[in-house]
């Protein structure tokens, strides 16, 4: 009999936790996705000092696509987007979103024990990015 409440405490956890990285999952592979479009860009048609702007481009509007078939509950809290960045001589393009303020308006609820605080504890916001070189 007192065992029954850790259990259920432990399968709450883990159904928690479960949505929560799949959640994640979902958010990193629009980004990942978003980041692979940049990079079909037809670089025969710009000019060098344009390939970067029209790479961020298609990021952003591929990202923008995809977070829409996001569920509707949660897509509109995703914040970030696409831009260019150079590390050393290379050209990147980096896509990431974020949902901020996950931990006290997260997917799904979390049990308020009072002082003991929320069951299970949850991220802050859950981060997740992408780069690729061009």
């Amino acid at each position: 009999m007192f065992l029954l409440p850790v259990v259920l405490g432990v399968l709450y956890a883990a159904a928690v936790y479960g949505i929560t990285f799949f959640a994640k999952y979902q958010i990193q592979d629009v980004v990942d996705r978003a980041v692979a479009s940049g990079l079909y860009v037809d670089r025969s048609a710009f000019a060098a000092a344009d390939i970067s702007a029209a790479v961020e481009a298609r990021a952003n509007d591929t990202l923008q696509g995809l977070k829409n078939n996001l569920p509707e509950s949660w897509r509109g809290r995703l914040e970030g987007g696409c831009e260019p960045d150079v590390i050393g001589d290379i050209d990147v393009i980096l896509c990431s979103l974020t949902y901020p303020n996950f931990k006290t308006n997260p997917i799904t609820p979390s049990l308020n024990f009072g002082w003991l605080g929320t069951f299970p504890p949850l991220p802050d916001a859950l981060s997740v990015e992408a780069r690729a070189a061009f």
